[in-house]
């Protein structure tokens, strides 16, 4: 008796539960499969771009390591030594605003300021008149050093050129004046090719030696220097001339 109860009780449960999954697959079943019919193109590829793209240097991703040079070395040299500064420069921090603006272009104002100096030393000292400078008036390019001092009487050529108040010119013969004594005197070896401190080298006795060095220095900043000299500079820079001619 109980187990007829049982089985009633269990056929019950299932009937209750099962009926709405049977009603759900008949819905299922009654569903109709819908497929996605819209019309698709497929991508094509252009051999021609794609050989455009692989001969532009912007999609090439290959890294070619560069050869270890002295040059290459010298550069990471420089970085190196340029980094070191401005991590000391900036105590290793960030920086901004106008300061991260000068470090910047600092570089380039350090190479400015070099290229400056070298215009401006150009400028001031002409090896005897360069062409790229031009002329000075009155100036006189004298590649003809051999005659003068071996043939001309210089001191004619000093009062012609104080005639024409040329005072720097007169100033050039003055020291031919006392290369040419000098080599007269054999206490220098007159070559063209020798330099005005290689005369000074050159002088055993010490006072001429100390004096000639003095009137040396005097020539040189005149003469290779452009200086314009005035009357009362060149009465001064004469007598220094005029003491060591007596002298010798």
């Amino acid at each position: 008796m109980f187990k007829k109860i049982l089985f009633l009780i269990t056929l019950s449960f299932n009937l209750f539960y099962l009926q709405p999954l049977v009603a759900q697959g008949d819905t299922l079943q009654k569903k109709e499969l819908k497929y996605d019919k819209s019309l698709v193109t497929p991508v094509e590829f252009n051999e021609d771009s794609i050989k455009n793209y692989a001969q532009d240097d912007a999609f090439d991703y290959i890294e070619i390591e560069k050869p270890d040079t002295w040059w290459t070395r010298f550069n990471k040299w420089i970085s190196d030594v340029w980094n070191s500064f401005l991590r000391w420069l900036t105590g290793g921090g960030e920086v901004s605003g106008f300061l991260a603006f000068l470090l910047k272009a600092l570089p380039y104002l350090l190479v400015l300021g070099v290229l400056i100096l070298f215009i401006w030393l150009f400028a001031k000292v002409d090896l005897g008149g360069s062409p790229l400078l031009g002329r000075t008036p009155g100036q006189a390019i004298l590649n003809n050093e051999q005659e003068i001092i071996e043939n001309q009487n210089i001191q004619a050529l000093i009062d012609e050129a104080l005639k024409e108040n040329n005072y720097r010119l007169a100033i050039r013969y003055y020291y031919l004046l006392l290369l040419q004594t000098l080599s007269k005197k054999d206490l220098i070896d007159w070559q063209l090719q020798k330099t005005n401190h290689d005369y000074i080298h050159e002088i055993q006795d010490g006072g001429i030696k100390t004096s000639f060095s003095k009137v040396t220095r005097i020539y040189d900043f005149i003469w290779y220097g452009s200086f314009e000299v005035d009357e009362e500079a060149f009465a001064k820079a004469e007598k220094e001339f005029k003491n060591l001619q007596a002298h010798i």
